[in-house]
């Protein structure tokens, strides 16, 4: 039998193999991009909300005012979508909750991103 007989023919092969390789290795790009993103949005939510905590537990500081201050440096950044800031004030304590959604590269993978942060309430005390 002729050598020519028994080898298969293998042309165009590796422009498939090429095909799986590159869609497998984009997938991986834009996974590390979506994490990169979600990254960058969970850091925005953080700074919002040391910025919320600031406002409303100052002395003279409210909920309010937490919520505004929350809001408008989220508004300043415009990286995160449909955001709420929740503030919530006790004599001794003051919490705030940031939350929204970062921009979605992947149809598949849903990004949302929720930061809490808890602090003391300053109180004024006299002096003896």
């Amino acid at each position: 039998m002729p050598r020519e007989l028994r080898t298969r023919d293998e042309r165009g092969s590796l422009s498939i193999e090429f095909l799986l390789i590159i869609n497998a290795l984009m997938l991986v790009f834009l996974l590390t991009l979506q994490y990169a993103v979600k990254a960058y949005a969970t850091r925005v939510a953080q700074a919002a909300a040391e910025e919320a905590l600031v406002a409303a537990s100052t002395y003279d500081g409210s909920a309010a005012a937490g919520e505004s201050t929350g809001n408008s440096y989220l508004a300043d950044l415009g990286n995160l979508s449909g955001t709420s800031v929740a503030v919530s004030r006790t004599a001794t304590t003051t919490s705030v909750t940031v939350s929204g959604r970062a921009e979605q590269l992947l149809p598949f993978l849903p990004v949302q991103v929720t930061v809490r942060m808890q602090g003391p309430t300053e109180q004024f005390v006299d002096s003896p």
